[in-house]
This record gives C-alpha cells, structure tokens and sequence, in this order.
C-alpha cells in the first residue's frame, strides 16, 4: 500500500484540484492507496468532503482527520506518520499537482530500484530553484515493469511540495516542533535525518512531474495576507530570508494592476 498525507488550512481553490489529481492517478494504479488529509483548526468545504467521501475507486481510500488547533507542521507529522499503513509515505502539500500519467506506478517503480532512498519528483513552478536542488550528480536506472529508463538526480536535501520516503526508515523519526519561519522546519530536519542514517537523497528528472499549481511567484499574489503574516514571523536570525521575501512582494507590487 501506498500512503499519502496533507495538511491542509482549507484552500479551497487548490484542494479541489489537488484532490481530483489523486483521483485520477489512483485510477490507473492497480495497488491500495490511502490519503490521509490532517486539517488543523479548520475543516474541508462541501465540495472537497464530496470527494472525500466517494471517489468511486475501490483501491483508493481517503481519511479526514480534524484538529482543532494548528500544533505545526512538524507536531503534525509526528502524529499523523504513526497511523500510516502503507510500505511508501509520501508527504503531498494540498497546493501540488500531479502532472504524470501513471503516477503511482511509476512511485513503486521508482522505489523498488532505490529501496533505501526519499526522492521527489520534478516540481515545476519554483521560482528560487528551478526543479529543486542542484545536483551532487545523476544517473540512470531501467525499470523493466514501466519500460522506463529513470534519472535520478543526487541531492542533499529534499523538499516537502512531494516527498516519498520508505516506511521503514522513516516511520520512527521524530521531529522538533517548530512553527511558522523557523529553520528547524520539517523538510530541513527530515533532509538532516536522511543525512545522518546514510539514507540517499533523489529528484526524478523525467516520468515523476508535480506542480505547483501556481508558481511560488502566483502563491505569493494570491494569498498576499498569508505570506506578510510570514514575513512577521520570520526570527531576527534570517535578515536575508526577510530581505528575500520582501524583494518578492516589491516584484509582485510592480507586476500587479493597482487596488482601486
């Protein structure tokens, strides 16, 4: 079994998208998948629950679990990864996009061919790093089930938009609460740990494609309330983190029509 997870603060506008994504890539997959969405503080709209509820696949399972505060992201993940079933944990954010045909079988695949590695796939619509990190190196392996040739992309650190890990490696890993700007964040500390117990670290270049569904630029336009709330949270220990997103609101200032 395959298992998913997202926490999600109810938007709306990226959830519906992202949820009928999962879908489709659980229609062409012929193993178990289940998807956890962790709602902290808030609670998913009609049309999400719809989904939810009946996504007319037998192999495909969601659970909606509702706290009634924001504990973090990391509180969170130690919390939710104990009640994971599945042999693959994949960390899925609620504003990704699956772009690849057969996803979940290219996954397993994937997995199979590096069974003590987390890996990501190639997310389109970062704006600081394009496709994620640079490369420590790459190579190819051949998987003969999806007829695929994959590149693998070395890295030392993986981020959190789409991350799948072994659930053997990973399932007992705890990690430091932290909230808001805070350089203990989880795919930090998660990317640390993978360090620390000699576990390789991967993004996909081909045949594994999530998106942003809008680029980090978009996010920052769309919900401008959210990303300030950041800023002020930002600690006086990363100066160019806030100079960084304040450079980015000024970009957005220029592109933007004038509020009337």
């Amino acid at each position: 079994m395959i298992s998913l997870y997202t926490f999600t603060m109810g938007r709306s506008f990226y959830l519906h998208r992202f949820l009928r994504a999962i879908v489709r890539a659980g229609a062409t997959h012929a193993g178990r998948v289940e998807h956890h969405l962790c709602c902290q503080g808030v609670d998913l709209d009609p049309e999400a629950l719809a989904i939810t509820r009946d996504s007319g696949l037998p192999n495909l399972r969601f659970e909606v679990h509702r706290w009634p505060e924001n504990i973090g992201l990391q509180a969170g993940i130690n919390r939710i990864v104990p009640q994971l079933q599945g042999d693959l944990i994949v960390k899925i954010d609620d504003d990704c996009l699956i772009l690849s045909d057969d996803f979940f079988d290219h996954v397993r695949a994937v997995a199979r061919l590096e069974p003590r590695a987390t890996f990501s796939p190639y997310p389109v619509g970062l704006i600081g790093t394009p496709g994620g990190p640079a490369a420590l190196d790459r190579h190819v392996r051949y998987s003969a089930e999806t007829d695929t040739y994959y590149t693998f992309r070395r890295v030392d650190h993986v981020g959190g938009l789409c991350r799948i890990s072994p659930a053997s490696l990973v399932r007992e890993w705890r990690l430091e609460p932290g909230r808001g700007v805070d350089v203990r964040n989880e795919d930090t500390q998660m990317s640390r740990l993978c360090r620390e117990n000699g576990i390789a670290m991967f993004y996909l270049e081909n045949a594994l494609v999530v998106e942003h569904q809008e680029s980090t630029l978009g996010q920052e336009a769309r919900y401008q309330e959210y990303f300030a709330k950041r800023l002020a949270q930002a600690p006086p220990r990363l100066p160019r983190l806030r100079e960084g997103v304040r450079a980015v609101r000024r970009s957005l200032a220029r592109m933007l029509p004038p509020r009337r």
